[in-house]
Order: C-alpha cells, then structure tokens, then sequence
C-alpha cells in the first residue's frame, strides 16, 4: 500500500453508523444461532416449557379479581390484595395423551365432579360427562358487592377450557361459585339482602359475563351454610340468575344440602324471622344450610340439582364421633327424600373420595385420609375391616373400655355393616380408625345410586391422591359398558327414626363442611 492509499485510509474511518450496524448484525447472527441450538436441545430432550399461569394480558371480566396464588385453598383463607399482580409460575408440564376414548353422551347416569387439582383434571377428564372446576368464590366478606375472585388467571382461564376440551370435547366445563357462610364470610347482598337488589342484578351479570366470555357451559352455585332468613332471597336471586343463564343457551347446576325424611309425627314449621311464610320441617337436618335449601323449588329452576352427601360424621365436631362420611343406609334415605321433590334426570348425589381419621382413646383431632394415606398405614401393623361392624368390633377387642371417642356413640352403629372400608391401629401410644373410600366401596354405591335411576353422581373431590381403581370403573361406566342392575322399589318415606342424628343443634352446624375444609391433602 503506497503512502498517499495509507494517509487516504487514515484520513476515512468507519462512521459510527457503520460500526452500530456491525454490531447489531453480529448480534441478530448469535441469537440465531443461540435460539437454533436450544429448540434442538429442548426437542431433543423431549421436554415442553409452558407457562402454568402466565401473566395477566388484561382481565376480560373486571369484576372478577384474580387469587394472587394459583391454586384455591379455602376461600376464607385466599389472601386478594387490589392492585398486586399475580406471580408468573414457569413450570415443566406433563404431557397428557389423548385417551383412547370418550364418554358416551347418551349414558342415563352420567359422571361429574369438582376439583381445585389441575393435574387430576387434565389426566382424567375423559372419565367425566361433567367437570366443575372450583375456582371462583364472592368478592367481600360480611358485606360483597357482586364481583367475584377468581384462583385462575384470565389467560389461564382461557387456555385450560381449550385444552379439557381438547382432551375431551364432550366435555360439559360448569365451574362453581362457592361461599360457605360464617362469622368472617357472609351471602348477603349478592343475593339481595337488605334491599340491594342492584347489588344482585350486578352479581348475577357478573356471572353470566364470566360464562360468555370463557365459553364454559354454565356455572354452578354452591352457596352453603346459609340462615334460614336468607331462603326467598336466595330463591329470588337463583330464578333471576337462571332465567339470563338459559336465555343464553347455557345450564345451571346447583349444590344443596343433604337432607333426610322427618318421621311423619314430627313434621313441623320453622317460623323464621324476614321471612313471608313458615318453612315445613318435612326433613331432620333442622339447621342453618338445609333450611334454606327448597329441594322443589330450585329444581323447578334448575339444571342439575347436586346433593352433598357427604359428612355423616364430621372431623369438626365430637358427636357423633368416628364413622363412614357417606354409607348407603344414609344415602338411601336422602334419595327417599330428594326423589319426590326433584326429577329424577336432574338428580345427582355428591359423594366423597376421602375419609377421615380419628383417635380413639386419646385427645387428637381427626384428620383426612386419601389414597396414600390409607396405603401408608396399611404398610404397618393394622387390622382391615371391610365391611365395617363397629358394634361386632367392639364385642370382639379387648381394648375397647378405652376407646371412650367410639363407645360412647356405639349405639347410633347397632345393626349397621357399612361397606366402607377401615383401617384400626395403633400410632404413637394412640389406638385410632381410619374410614376411607375404595374403589369396593365405590361401586357399591354406585350400585346402589343406579338402582333409583338418577341422573348421575358427583365427586368431592377430584384430586390426584385417589384410589386409582376407582378410574377403571368410571372407564367403563361412561362408556356404557357396566351391566344393568336391578330397579329399587318404591318405598315409603320412614314413619320410624331410621337416620343417624348428625349431632347436637349447638354443634352440627354443618353436614358438608369438607367443601369448606378440604381443599389439599395435607393439613
């Protein structure tokens, strides 16, 4: 290079532009590469990222606040702070097939459940005719405003309607609206308490927005453990929430309280203070929650008329201490009840999928029991009994002068064998029983709800954690595939007291308290 070439070169360096533009294009070249290597990477591993609960991209319904944690626990315990964005959970989900069939939509008792258990939703919602996602509860608690709080995300609620339907598009997705009143929580003026019924029309638009706007099939209400002063009001509010429910050619369920015949010569009223007429005590669950509860009524209204039976013998209160949470005897008498008040298409008896575990002669409160735990006990020293004779156990064990949680309510078990299975044993000095839900158990009350030709049944709850034999039987009862069984006859309401008492008028507030209380495994 001669000397004027090299004072020339000197004299015209790379602008700054030039040097930018090298730049950004060396830039764009190894994020290519970058990008090219990890897609290789991730395919090759044969792993999927996707976002569990991706951000908020805008609430499409403002009157529903999203849970700042991604999964619902008891709506008492959600903790709703305004403004607080939700956080992002990145996580590796499993892949869920295709399963190699779906439930027959002609089937005359069809499958349904709710479920707070994504994953168990995903894997099995080709077992259900029905899958209510319990997602939703009332924004406010001694007073609300109509709006609604929401454990899913927008997006998240959006994206997993498509992918149960992609899993199973016969699939009816019916998400519920849960409250269970008490001394934090009330139902008021949603439903029109205190002459709010602006507060109500905003509550039930609320809803039907929500089901337009997700796509889902309908909504159910589960407003529970309500004063009998709330009974026209809640019956006001659910005729006004049905009728703009099926103006859109959506369904509506709703959950009520277990409720058995009273004997004939102790039918009474109840006068109840707001209200414009007497209520008939025709049932024995004489307190708040199943007075409230007009079984006719709402099933004139209704879609689905959904039955919580379920806590016969509640882990919350000492009497009538341990024992099944659903054993036939029980539900026969609430289908005797239920049957002349509700047609028997939009019948549907909600069962449990858990028990409970109780001590027997020591201070210890009893606690819930799902598949796992029942296999972990019977890994030790345990005695099975299936079906369970309490009275015939407790004139066969030595033991049993100690077991003053058990002996002192043996007289509500005579002449009882309950085809729930229990477990008896022995943990940390404690002599305890534990009553859970098999899959034994399970078909025989579905043999059983068969017999009255309802319209289906209902689990609480769905989660991973159950008897995974329980599966293959649902396998082949929405495909038809389960052999007839023989017709019940038609029986009389009893004259006679044939229904355990569920407790003291101080303590059995609640028959269904686990929809307030079991929400996860752990306690």
């Amino acid at each position: 290079m001669s000397e004027s070439e090299n004072s020339s070169s000197r004299q015209h360096p790379l602008s700054n532009a030039a040097k930018y533009s090298l730049l950004f294009a060396s830039w764009v070249f190894l994020s290519a590469i970058s990008f090219y290597l990890g897609m290789n990477l991730i395919q090759n591993n044969g792993v999927a990222l996707s976002l569990k609960d991706a951000p908020k991209m805008g609430n499409a319904n403002p009157s529903v606040v999203e849970a700042s944690t991604p999964s619902l626990g008891t709506p008492s315990e959600m903790e709703t702070k305004e403004g607080s964005p939700s956080e992002t959970n990145q996580t590796v989900e499993e892949s869920v097939e295709l399963p190699n069939f779906l439930p027959d939509e002609n089937v005359t008792f069809r499958s349904s459940a709710w479920s707070t258990d994504w994953t168990a939703m995903k894997k099995t919602v080709h077992l259900y005719n029905e899958i209510h996602p319990f997602i939703y509860t009332m924004k406010g608690g001694l007073s609300n405003n109509g709006e609604l709080i929401s454990s899913w995300s927008s997006t998240s609620k959006k994206e997993r309607v498509q992918e149960l339907r992609a899993l199973n598009p016969k699939v009816k997705i019916i998400p519920t609206i849960f409250r269970w009143e008490n001394p934090k929580e009330k139902i008021q003026e949603n439903i029109g308490m205190g002459g709010r019924n602006d507060i109500r029309d905003h509550h039930i638009q609320v809803i039907v927005n929500e089901i337009m706007t997700y796509g889902y099939d309908g909504i159910d209400i589960d407003y529970e453990g309500m004063s009998c002063d709330k009974k026209e009001k809640f019956e006001e509010f659910f005729v006004l929430l049905a009728r703009e429910v099926h103006k859109k050619g959506k369904l509506i369920s709703v959950a009520v309280h277990p409720k058995t015949p009273a004997e004939k010569s102790k039918k009474k009223e109840l006068n109840c203070r707001g209200l414009s007429k007497p209520i008939a005590l025709d049932f024995r669950e004489n307190w708040r929650g199943p007075t409230t509860h007009d079984y006719a009524f709402l099933a004139k209204h209704a879609d689905r008329v959904k039955i919580m039976a379920y806590e016969l013998h509640p882990r919350k209160y000492h009497n009538p201490g341990p024992g099944p949470q659903a054993p036939n005897v029980w539900l026969k008498d609430i289908i005797t009840y239920a049957k002349k008040r509700v047609p028997m298409h939009k019948l549907y008896m909600a069962i449990p999928t858990y028990g409970y575990d109780w001590a027997l002669n020591c201070k210890s409160s009893a606690k819930a029991i799902y598949h796992s735990d029942a296999q972990r006990i019977k890994a030790g020293v345990h005695k099975n009994r299936q079906p369970t004779d309490i009275n015939r156990i407790l004139n066969e064990e030595n033991k049993v002068a100690s077991w003053r949680n058990l002996s002192k309510f043996s007289d509500i078990h005579k002449n009882r064998a309950y085809e729930d299975p229990s477990l008896w044993y022995t943990s940390g000095g404690c002599d305890r029983v534990a009553f859970y839900m098999n899959r034994k158990a399970f078909e025989e009350k579905m043999t059983l709800l068969r017999k009255y030709d309802l319209g289906g049944f209902s689990f609480w709850q769905l989660v991973t954690d159950n008897d995974p034999e329980i599966n293959v039987y649902l396998s082949k009862l929405v495909q038809g595939q389960l052999p007839p069984v023989e017709k019940a006859k038609e029986e009389e309401e009893p004259k006679e007291e044939t229904t355990v008492p569920v407790g003291d008028s101080q303590e059995a507030l609640k028959v269904s308290d686990s929809k307030s209380k079991i929400k996860t495994k752990k306690y």
